[in-house]
């Protein structure tokens, strides 16, 4: 039914004893933030009743916005469940109307689409979930009105589109979402994931809270880094050229690139599957020529420039970044960001000016190469000469300087708002210690019980036998380090031999070795792998229900381990969120096995132990280690926290005592009156 003023009261009055509301929006854009808000609201009842609500169509037969939407906002913020399909999508452009779900529960379809069809990680929209579920015909009603939508050009812009249309649209949206909630819902209770599914709806609510706040963005320092950036593009593009002796080349386009390099005699050792030759970013890094390394530093110069700075600022410019944070976007669990990804955001500093490195920095470069080479399964190179490893040096580590002019950061990017610090939270060997609890050891108890627990290098004295003190002890816990990584992450014997530069052979004795000392690792792989054999599935340790195919068997230790260490994060991030509900401070940023806060000034001394201890606590009594660095000015410079006492709010901040910032804002008079030395070791 389309609401108008004649039906509005009568059909309030039949919804109103409803506690459970399926919602959906329909809008003139996507960005509630900025420039777009909703056209119409679509509601319906568990009993199949539908309705939609029209305030902004161009086309009239609105209700007054005034009189109409304010009230309807204030009743669904009493409802006891609100339910949508990508129901954080919907809040966005609802919470802007006034709607507060502070005491509602919310749940997510989509997220309970994960949960029953855990093998889908494609086509997740409404239109093909329906599809899938209940025939094509049952989606016909979509694609059929997208038709009209797009042949009339409302499709960009739903409020162009007349009130009948829409509102018939959406209430079939409202229809189909609340028959996948009814038949999902059942799916949940046979798979035993309702203590699972009850903690994702919670996390949506805490996600939610994250992508409202966004993260604040240095608009000056991202202008300022498209302008360098494309200066040294057309430094670079110029060095190019001249190597090659064609000004007229586009160095975009591999085609010309091939050619030109061809004709200079240069050959790509690698094929791409069409039998021609590849000039990707193994490919160039396997070509002992400056010109290659030059043109890998302009394809990143590039990427930097159009996928991380300018995608982050345009089209508004406006200082407040708002991301999606996705808990239906992975096969495992673990959260996924996108518009834009911030989980995607390059750690390492890039150096914006030619310069010559000495031997030890061309051995990181090198270093470094290989590290993504074999991260993406190729093979690592021995050697470059050293004018092609000058050219490659461009990219720093992680330490940032933020007074060098020369040097750029992606995540200087991002910055605290005033009177405000950005804190990390970042776990230690998160699923390296999952993984030791799944392995049953009672040697591991107490290590894991260690808070600087290193248990690559413990791993390797237990595995191989040796101490500290072994002349190659660095290459023994490298081997133990990619044993238990290709544990977790499935590589083959290959691979492994790859990544620590060994034969396959000494690849395959490092492993024996392994297996035959580390008690459970083989057990624990035999057990998931026949598990997957027999029953077609698993589940981790919070239930959570994985259907992997028999041929991906050797997939599921990964799903186990990362599952796990996904669901540990979530329940910690609940627990945060409603410890910080009476709070100036926020969560704002989920990086893997990272979490950002902006702390309030006010806050930073009093609640930042008690973040570190939610963390670290987990029903799973895992014992579990969180790093904190207060990232000062931004994200891109961090500076270890050292708390004083345990249990104690009082901390050192890289080490040192600044007293400007403890809580009196003054050296007291005693330095015994905030620091016990006995706690601190000295």
């Amino acid at each position: 039914m389309i609401v108008n003023t004649e039906n509005y009261q009568e059909v309030i009055d039949k919804i109103l004893p409803k506690k459970s509301w399926i919602v959906d929006v329909e809008t003139n854009g996507l960005d509630p933030f900025h420039v777009n808000e909703l056209c119409g609201i679509g509601i319906g009842t568990e009993e199949g009743d539908t309705y939609y609500f029209p305030f902004r169509h161009q086309q009239g037969g609105n209700l007054i916005i005034k009189k109409y939407l304010k009230p309807l906002m204030e009743i669904m913020s009493n409802r006891e469940t609100l339910i949508g399909y990508n129901i954080k999508f919907d809040l966005k452009f609802l919470e802007l109307e006034g709607l507060d779900t502070t005491n509602t529960k919310l749940v997510d379809v989509l997220v309970m689409v994960r949960l029953t069809e855990p093998t889908t990680i494609r086509d997740l929209d409404l239109t093909s979930t329906i599809t899938r579920s209940y025939g094509e015909e049952a989606a016909s009603y979509d694609i059929e009105t997208k038709k009209i939508l797009r042949s009339n050009k409302w499709h960009k812009d739903f409020s162009l589109a007349p009130v009948e249309i829409l509102g018939e649209y959406c209430e079939q949206d409202v229809k189909w979402t609340a028959k996948l909630h009814e038949d999902r819902m059942l799916d949940i209770k046979e798979t035993n994931q309702t203590d699972l599914f009850e903690a994702q709806c919670e996390l949506t609510r805490v996600l939610n809270h994250m992508e409202r706040t966004g993260i604040p963005i240095d608009l000056e320092y991202a202008k300022d880094l498209i302008y360098k950036l494309d200066n040294r593009k057309q430094e670079v593009e110029k060095q190019v050229k001249t190597l090659l002796d064609d000004p007229e080349i586009n160095i975009g386009s591999t085609k010309q690139l091939g050619e030109a390099l061809n004709k200079r005699g240069i050959k790509s050792p690698i094929k791409t599957p069409k039998g021609k030759q590849s000039w990707s970013e193994e490919a160039l890094a396997r070509i002992n020529n400056p010109i290659a390394g030059l043109v890998r530093q302009y394809r990143t110069l590039e990427k930097l420039k159009s996928t991380y700075v300018e995608s982050l600022i345009e089209p508004y410019e406006i200082p407040t970044l708002h991301s999606s944070f996705c808990n239906w976007g992975t096969l495992t669990g673990r959260l996924s960001s996108r518009d834009p990804n911030l989980q995607n955001i390059p750690r390492n500093h890039f150096k914006l000016s030619d310069r010559k490195f000495d031997t030890d920095e061309r051995r990181d470069i090198i270093k470094r190469i290989n590290a993504s080479l074999t991260s993406k399964g190729g093979e690592p190179i021995d050697n470059l000469d050293d004018e092609v490893l000058d050219t490659w040096g461009f990219i720093g580590d992680e330490s940032f300087d933020e007074t060098d002019t020369k040097e750029i950061s992606i995540r200087r990017l991002f910055v605290p708002r005033k009177d405000y610090t950005l804190v990390s939270f970042d776990y230690s060997q998160m699923e390296v210690r999952v993984f030791l609890s799944y392995l049953k050891n009672p040697k591991f108890d107490d290590l894991l019980k260690k808070g600087d627990l290193d248990f690559h290098s413990e791993a390797a004295k237990l595995a191989f036998n040796i101490s500290e003190n072994h002349a190659d002890f660095k290459t023994y816990r490298q081997a133990a380090k990619a044993i238990t990584f290709g544990i977790i992450y499935g590589i083959g014997n290959k691979k492994l031999a790859t990544q620590l530069g060994a034969t396959v052979e000494e690849a395959k004795k490092y492993k024996k070795d392994y297996f035959k000392n580390i008690e459970g690792s083989r057990d624990f792989i035999n057990g998931v792998m026949q598990a997957v054999l027999d029953r077609g599935y698993l589940y981790n340790k919070y239930k959570r229900f994985y259907a992997i195919e028999s041929k991906y068997a050797y997939k599921g230790v990964n799903y186990l381990v990362q599952g796990t260490s996904a669901d540990i994060l979530s329940e910690r991030m609940i627990e945060v969120h409603k410890y910080l509900q009476d709070k100036q401070s926020n969560m704002l940023l989920q990086v893997h096995d990272e979490i950002i806060c902006e702390i309030h000034d006010d806050e930073l001394h009093t609640i930042t132990y008690e973040i570190k201890n939610l963390l670290e606590n987990n029903s799973l009594d895992i014992p579990l280690k969180v790093d904190v660095e207060v990232c000062e000015p931004s994200w891109a410079s961090k500076t270890d926290v050292t708390f004083l006492k345990q249990g104690d709010s009082q901390w050192v901040l890289g080490g040192k005592i600044d007293f400007s910032d403890l809580p009196s804002r003054k050296e007291p008079e005693k330095i015994e009156d905030y620091i016990d030395w006995d706690t601190v070791g000295v």
